[in-house]
């Protein structure tokens, strides 16, 4: 099995949603995201970036910790999955989470490494890591089919690493 990945640095809060951005306008419907590391990696700067790759606006999405799940409508729907509140694997399972999996919209999962069982083989992860108070790293795997193709069309679209000034750039 090989696997496709990237890695990325952001220097910003702005950066890592850019970040997200990139990768939300190359999902469609039935693509999931699986979002894991430490508390304060990005996860949640990092979907509201994939919200605005959707057309969503990412002011309105909020971390599900309570609601476990928020759902929002764009090109394609979002649902926002957060098992951060969710320690035990039987508690997560009576909730009957699967459903999402299967939806017409796109998944993006954080804490996903509490998940109960293996997510679709298709299935991007993104493993998000504090550097410091600004900096994030973003390490993206992907091992079968879809996946790895939205992998090389993200590392197509901004190329490896990402683009100093890119920010700049849009303004």
């Amino acid at each position: 099995m090989k696997v496709t990945s990237a890695h990325y640095v952001t220097a910003s809060v702005e950066e890592t949603v850019w970040l997200g951005e990139q990768l939300g306008t190359c999902l469609r419907h039935g693509d999931v995201v699986a979002l894991v590391g430490d508390l304060g990696g990005g996860k949640t700067w990092f979907t509201k970036g994939v919200a605005l790759g959707l057309g969503i606006d990412p002011d309105t999405i909020v971390s599900p910790t309570f609601t476990i799940v928020n759902e929002y409508d764009g090109t394609h729907k979002l649902f926002h999955i957060d098992l951060y509140r969710l320690k035990d694997k039987t508690e997560i399972e009576a909730l009957d989470l699967d459903e999402y999996l299967s939806a017409k919209g796109v998944v993006v999962v954080e804490w996903a490494d509490r998940w109960p069982r293996e997510f679709p083989r298709e299935t991007v992860v993104v493993a998000l890591r504090m550097v410091d108070d600004h900096t994030r790293e973003l390490r993206f795997s992907a091992s079968h089919g879809r996946a790895r193709e939205i992998l090389r069309a993200l590392k197509q679209k901004i190329g490896l690493p990402l683009p100093r000034g890119h920010l700049n750039a849009q303004n």
